[in-house]
């Protein structure tokens, strides 16, 4: 794909998860996005790029990097009007290691967190009220994006249908 942006991802960092277990057709999404990334950097789209695996669920009552991670997301969410769910989501599951049944956060198969000098941008997936963004958006708005860093949360996307998309920073309105 080319990139029509400019290149100047400086100060822009790109943190990646993925489930520690995914089924096949989506381990060949997962290595799709890891490779696309790579580009960005490549490309000086992005400065840094972190991946890291996280669990399919964790249980709410207990503290764990997955749980902190959604936490600090959740908070993103709630400032700029977007919501996590239904990609982020908690139900009442059965643990197999002490035999109880308990709240859970279900956490997606992908996500990508990208953050501008270590501040916290934005979360991709999130849905906003006129649908769902996905990574694989994420990836096109950064690619395409033809602005500099400061301005993501200034500039628009425009989506392939011509449908006004969030920026990078900034939810739809």
């Amino acid at each position: 794909m080319e990139m029509t942006g400019h290149g100047n991802g400086t100060g822009i960092r790109v943190e990646s998860y993925a489930r520690s277990s995914l089924p096949r057709v989506a381990e060949r999404r997962r290595a799709t996005v890891e490779q696309r990334l790579e580009g960005l950097v490549g490309a000086g789209h992005v400065t840094a790029l972190d991946t890291a695996t996280w669990e399919k669920k964790v249980p709410l009552d207990e503290p764990s990097p997955e749980r902190r991670r959604y936490e600090a997301f959740e908070s993103w969410a709630d400032d700029v009007g977007v919501s996590l769910q239904p990609f982020f989501d908690t139900r009442d599951c059965y643990s197999m290691e002490t035999g109880e049944r308990g709240e859970w956060l279900v956490l997606p198969a992908l996500c990508v967190a990208i953050y501008r000098e270590d501040r916290l941008q934005t979360v991709y997936p999130h849905s906003t009220p006129q649908g769902a963004r996905t990574v694989l958006d994420c990836l096109t708005a950064i690619e395409t994006v033809d602005t500099l860093p400061r301005d993501f949360d200034r500039e628009s996307v425009e989506g392939e249908d011509g449908d006004h998309q969030p920026t990078l920073a900034e939810p739809a309105e």
